[in-house]
């Protein structure tokens, strides 16, 4: 159930902080922009069926940098651990001002898909 969810774009719209603008997504490409900076382009870069999915961003536009959203899933006896994290490329002072937007992000995903996981198998 939560490979599937987090496979599509399409439902990342439930997961999203409130700083997200222009969201617009296909099952698996999305755009957006976070609190007025550039437009952002993700990609699904690969999907390894109930264990690992991993995001990047679309290269080919000019606003990209190096970096991945890895989520991580392990079924145990009816459980799905779930792991997100990131793979950030770059300088210093890019990597300690990106840190800085994408942690409260990432922190608010974890949390709307714990929250749909526990009331969708209700």
């Amino acid at each position: 159930m939560i490979y599937d969810f987090v496979g599509n774009f399409n439902n990342f719209s439930n997961l999203l902080p409130a700083q997200v603008e222009g969201w617009a997504s296909t099952e698996d490409t999305c755009s957006f922009k976070v609190g007025g900076f550039v437009q952002i382009q993700l990609r699904m870069a690969e999907k390894t069926p109930y264990s690992k999915i991993v995001i990047a961003p679309d290269m080919s536009t000019a606003s990209s940098f190096p970096f991945q959203l890895i989520i991580t899933l392990d079924e145990k006896n009816g459980y799905t651990d779930t792991v997100v994290s990131t793979k950030i490329e770059g300088n210093s002072m890019m990597l300690m001002m990106i840190k800085g937007k994408i942690k409260p992000a990432l922190d608010t995903m974890v949390e709307q898909l714990k929250y749909f996981a526990e009331n969708r198998s209700r």
